[in-house]
């Protein structure tokens, strides 16, 4: 029996996928493969002023709760501010942080680059050790520039590198403080009203002609620093399109080399070649130790050969036998600063940190302040004395807990009497309303604040209503 031929074509019906939507713009970054990439944190500042939003808004509405730490945007306390201070500026260096916040801005924009921003891509190489400043540095004839051209202001990646002193393009030194006479502040690396190119505590341009502080730097040392500027700054060209895995394993067979042609074979005069002590070179050779990025610059600087070769040239590739030999200028030594090592009296030391437990200082010092009243590092104490370590710890973490759980009920105890004088003017009481009368009304958006207020509506038997 013959096959009746098909009379019509046939039709998929099946709808397509919807296209997946990005929660938060995906503004692309700037400066990509450039020596000027942008940073992670100017790049969050820039995606707040996108949204028309401070910086703060964004980090506690948007990231904080992906982050899982949602204890910074406490408003009982000062968490975010104390991070903006004091940890933001790792958002832009190797760690687990610069990562997470990475990761989680991707997630919201859908963008797949940002890790880029950072200093990710060589994070197996790069020890945190003062690797990045903790505060803010631009150069003000950048702003001007980008200005004039109409162009994105931003804040490069390069310019939170903590060796980094100097604008290849501008050829003069950064800026650290506020132009400004009135002002001068320093500037933290995020802060919650942070605009690319303003001063975070003043909101006036930064990029205004300034009489910098004379530096008499000699033509050695500005050839020192715009090279350093140089080294990193191809670094972060190549964060893109690095093709291995970045390694140490050619600093050994470097430090033999140039002990050879420089020094003579004397590691004492090696030393004093490349202004580091025997010990930190003995570390390097034997790879014990990560070198820290200013010192690994001041042996690359000296043997003629650029960081990224070192980085990522394969092993054995790299050309040793006759290096373009020249000598550091007299820079100042990242290391000259430091405390003195002081010999540990154990049974002393002891004493006085029982005694820092015994005492009711009101707030209890922390860890930290104790190590310091005493001239020890907290790590010294941490490694002698764990158990004390633990319990002054402890009794802080006790003191802040229970100082916390008092300003809950002060506020609990607010939000109830402002809760009852509005319903008892035959008004619902609303979060909107009951915040009008707190002392603070920002404090009813934190998620504490809003759970006293539910359980308040419960106790007068409102929750059936609505509630904005």
């Amino acid at each position: 029996m013959n096959k009746l031929p098909d009379l019509c074509d046939t039709w998929d019906l099946t709808l397509p996928s919807p296209p997946t939507h990005s929660k938060l713009y995906a503004l692309g970054p700037l400066g990509m493969g450039t020596p000027n990439v942008e940073s992670l944190t100017s790049y969050m500042a820039r995606l707040a002023e996108a949204h028309s939003v401070s910086l703060r808004t964004l980090v506690i509405q948007e990231l904080l709760p992906l982050l899982k730490r949602d204890y910074l945007s406490n408003p009982l306390g000062n968490t975010l501010s104390s991070f903006w201070k004091e940890a933001a500026r790792a958002l832009n260096g190797t760690g687990a942080l610069a990562q997470e916040w990475a990761q989680t801005l991707e997630r919201l924009t859908l963008r797949t680059d940002l890790r880029f921003l950072t200093l990710l891509p060589w994070a197996t190489v790069l020890t945190q050790q003062r690797l990045l400043r903790c505060t803010r540095a631009w150069c003000p004839d950048c702003f001007m520039e980008w200005q004039a051209a109409g162009q994105s202001i931003y804040e490069p990646l390069l310019w939170t590198v903590n060796a980094v002193s100097v604008c290849l393009r501008h050829q003069q030194t950064l800026l650290e403080q506020c132009p400004y006479p009135d002002c001068q502040a320093t500037l933290p690396v995020l802060a919650s009203y942070l605009r690319p190119g303003y001063c975070s505590k003043c909101s006036r341009w930064l990029g205004i002609a300034d009489d910098p502080s004379p530096i008499f730097w000699t033509t050695e040392q500005w050839r020192w620093q715009i090279w350093v500027a140089e080294a990193i700054g191809q670094l972060l060209a190549h964060n893109m399109d690095l093709m291995v895995t970045p390694h140490l394993k050619s600093i050994p067979d470097l430090i033999i080399a140039v002990r050879e042609q420089v020094a003579h074979g004397s590691t004492q005069n090696l030393e004093k070649k490349l202004q580091l002590s025997r010990r930190t070179v003995n570390a390097w050779q034997l790879g014990r130790q990560t070198p820290q990025l200013e010192s690994l610059l001041r042996l690359c600087y000296c043997c003629g050969i650029s960081l990224y070769d070192v980085f990522a040239s394969p092993f054995g590739t790299l050309h040793l036998g006759k290096l373009k030999i020249r000598s550091l200028p007299d820079i100042p030594n990242p290391t000259g600063n430091r405390r003195p090592r002081i010999p540990m009296d154990l049974v002393s030391i002891r004493q006085s940190l029982e005694n820092a437990l015994a005492q009711e200082e009101q707030p209890p010092p922390s860890m930290r302040t104790v190590a310091r009243r005493l001239n020890h590092s907290p790590k010294e104490l941490r490694e002698h004395f764990p158990e004390l370590n633990r319990a002054i710890s402890k009794r802080r973490k006790d003191y802040y807990k229970v100082r916390r759980e008092q300003k809950i009920l002060q506020l609990k105890e607010e939000i109830c009497q402002a809760t009852r004088k509005i319903h008892s003017q035959g008004l619902y009481p609303s979060s909107h309303l009951v915040g009008l009368l707190l002392k603070d009304p920002i404090l009813l958006r934190d998620r504490v604040a809003l759970r006293l207020w539910r359980e308040t509506l419960e106790e007068l038997k409102l929750t059936g209503k609505s509630a904005t």
